[in-house]
């Protein structure tokens, strides 16, 4: 029986965190189980999972549908798009069985990329390559998720480009079954593009093909801003999200989110700082509620700030006792997405 190989490419960095990576999580263990009950899947599909944050990793190899395990999904800085990609070419290159004279070998890759931000490092030849081979190495299917999306680096990999505009688990459970029927629909041997217009998914709304010659303008700045912040009361990490408004040049304050106790576990991954005067906006510590935050002057460290401020407080990080100001601009550490 010949096999179809499939690779899914999941962002795992901080502009996945909360809803969209718990949602993901979920559409794996739903497509998993809607291909085990197809028996034309459950015959020829293995699949692959790599993930990718400050670095790119093979999360579970190319394996049969019936050993298949999910993996479990968690969030770290950075967005290391081009590494993805690179693993993923050496991957197919190494996994894939090719048509010789003598076997029958499988059937072209199918990969789903997913991602809801901007890479963190160069990732345009890694792109060109996979875009460019010929023949090419396998269709790939580039999903967007969210608002903050650079659609042209998503052109740039491939030309069949998605949209899911509202990131809910609701739209991310849609996706999975309009992946998972469409993998069932190649496992039966039709080695052609899938198609989205078809799919009850699609009269729905909200999941839309992206036209390469009528992209959105974006600014050459982060569409995302991420402050890495610890409570003042309890001394645990959370993280406040910042989203560009391009009408006024700024970010505003979006969400927060709790971060799991091995999230720096391979680094910070800081970014450029950001001047406060570009933030508005603060969403409440999620531990204690306090509503506005400050930075130590000496570590760098975001704290949450007590409402009212009193003249002092002291860094959770360093220790170190702080004069509280207010009214002066000042450079804020960032992390890289």
């Amino acid at each position: 029986m010949r096999r179809l190989p499939v690779y899914i490419l999941i962002d795992c960095s901080e502009s996945m965190a909360g809803e969209p990576i718990d949602a993901v999580q979920r559409g794996l263990d739903a497509m998993l189980q809607q291909l085990r009950r197809n028996p034309h899947a459950l015959e020829s599909v293995c699949i692959s999972v790599i993930t990718f944050d400050a670095r790119a990793k093979v999360a579970v190899p190319l394996t049969e549908l019936s050993d298949f395990n999910i993996p479990v999904l968690s969030i770290k800085p950075g967005t290391a798009l081009g590494a993805a990609l690179k693993l993923l070419a050496e991957r197919i290159k190494r996994d894939v069985q090719k048509t010789t004279t003598e076997i029958k070998g499988d059937y072209r890759p199918i990969v789903f990329l997913l991602t809801d931000g901007q890479p963190t490092d160069e990732w345009e030849s890694a792109a060109n390559t996979l875009k460019k081979v010929n023949p090419k190495l396998a269709n790939i299917y580039a999903i967007g998720c969210g608002k903050e999306i650079d659609f042209s680096v998503l052109t740039q990999i491939t030309d069949i480009a998605y949209h899911i505009k509202e990131v809910s688990s609701e739209m991310i459970a849609k996706f999975f079954i309009w992946m998972s029927a469409s993998v069932q629909s190649m496992s039966q041997g039709a080695d052609v593009p899938i198609s989205l217009e078809k799919s009850p998914f699609a009269e729905s709304g909200g999941f839309d093909l992206i036209d390469p010659d009528n992209l959105p303008l974006r600014s050459d700045v982060p569409l995302q801003i991420f402050l890495h912040c610890r409570c003042i009361n309890t001394h645990k990490f959370y993280m406040m999200r910042y989203v560009f408004v391009e009408e006024y040049k700024v970010y505003l304050a979006k969400s927060v989110h709790v971060l799991p106790d091995d999230f720096f576990s391979e680094g910070r991954g800081v970014s450029p700082a950001v001047s406060s005067e570009l933030l508005y906006g603060s969403i409440p510590c999620p531990f204690c509620a306090n509503t506005s935050w400050a930075q130590c002057g000496n570590c760098g460290q975001i704290m949450c700030d007590p409402d009212p401020t009193p003249p002092q407080i002291q860094c959770p990080s360093c220790q170190v006792i702080l004069n509280v100001g207010s009214g002066t601009a000042f450079e804020v550490t960032r992390s890289s997405g």
